[in-house]
């Protein structure tokens, strides 16, 4: 995926992924973001729609980022 496939998504779920990318929690990432936890697992779900990947799968605490995940992250840092 290139930058620009991630300009094409909204901004606030790119702000959610990114924060998900650093805490691996979505309990933290709504502490963090503001919002509860209800609402990060719903802009997740649009993310792994927009983005057609997982990109977080559970496997214990903490969340494991796919490698699809790890790979857009330098590019999300770059863009936001």
């Amino acid at each position: 995926m290139n930058l620009a496939h991630l300009l094409a998504v909204d901004l606030n779920l790119l702000l959610v992924l990114d924060t998900l990318l650093a805490t691996r929690s979505t309990t933290a990432t709504a502490k963090k973001l503001g919002r509860t936890q209800s609402a990060i697992s719903h802009s997740l779900a649009r993310l792994r729609d927009a983005l057609g990947d997982e990109l977080f799968v559970r496997r214990g605490q903490p969340l494991e980022a796919t490698s699809h995940a790890e790979s857009i992250a330098p590019r999300l840092r770059l863009l936001l």
